[in-house]
């Protein structure tokens, strides 16, 4: 919804977006098996043809070092010697199907702030150069790793999807993640849900295993603002 507040006899106009989600959400679980980690089960379920949702928010390790906010880099990474935020915003195709019970644009809105604030990032450095996740975080353009929030794949004989935003907890309050978690799970029982990329199961168990470490990509000099002045 859009509000639009006009000063009659002039010219003065200002407008205000609202997003306005359903007072009472069924999450339908269908058939997909949902997870917080890559374990027996839900390789199983892959392995026989199944759909996994992977919701593991808090325990990513490949992508740990890369810290997100809702805003984007403060100034210049390099300068602040690597200082959080690291990220400049999300990309997402909004015509994928998913976003049918999730209003958005390509790039974050306000709507976004309480899934993207400080929720962790995947890193795909290891995963095929053609692979794009679904909702892409946008990283620091010193260092430009491919990072995400969801992604889908086909693995085994399987479908997964997997995110490290927080879509379950406290549904009764966070609206906005409640109405992921439905989205997410319709179309994962949808016959829309057809992953284009298939991707080892090693890879998946990765991000929740490799340490990437820190990265000292910055410079020693600090900018001319920064610098005292000298008469």
């Amino acid at each position: 919804l859009n509000l639009e507040v006009r000063i009659e006899g002039c010219d003065a106009v200002n407008d205000w977006d609202f997003w306005v989600y359903p007072a009472q959400v069924e999450l339908v679980q269908g058939t997909v098996y949902t997870t917080d980690t890559l374990d027996a089960k839900a390789l199983a379920v892959l392995q026989d043809g199944g759909n996994v949702l992977i919701t593991a928010a808090g325990k990513i390790q490949y992508g740990k070092e890369v810290k997100q906010y809702f805003t984007p880099v403060f100034w210049n990474t390099s300068w602040f010697k690597m200082r959080p935020p690291h990220t400049t915003g999300i990309f997402l195709n909004e015509y994928h199907p998913l976003f049918r019970e999730f209003p958005t644009e390509y790039h974050s809105n306000l709507q976004w702030w309480e899934l993207l604030n400080k929720a962790q990032v995947m890193q795909f450095t290891d995963f095929p150069a053609t692979f794009q996740p679904t909702v892409q975080s946008i990283d620091t353009w010193f260092i430009s790793r491919k990072i995400g929030m969801l992604f889908e794949a086909k693995v085994l004989n399987g479908k997964l999807m997997m995110t490290s935003m927080d879509i379950t907890s406290q549904p009764e309050k966070r609206i906005v993640a409640r109405q992921m978690h439905k989205a997410i799970l319709n179309y994962m029982n949808s016959d829309a849900f057809r992953p284009a990329d298939k991707i080892a199961p090693e890879l998946i168990q990765a991000l929740f295993t490799k340490v990437a470490g820190d990265v000292k990509s910055y410079t020693k000099d600090s900018p001319d603002e920064l610098k005292p002045k000298i008469n």
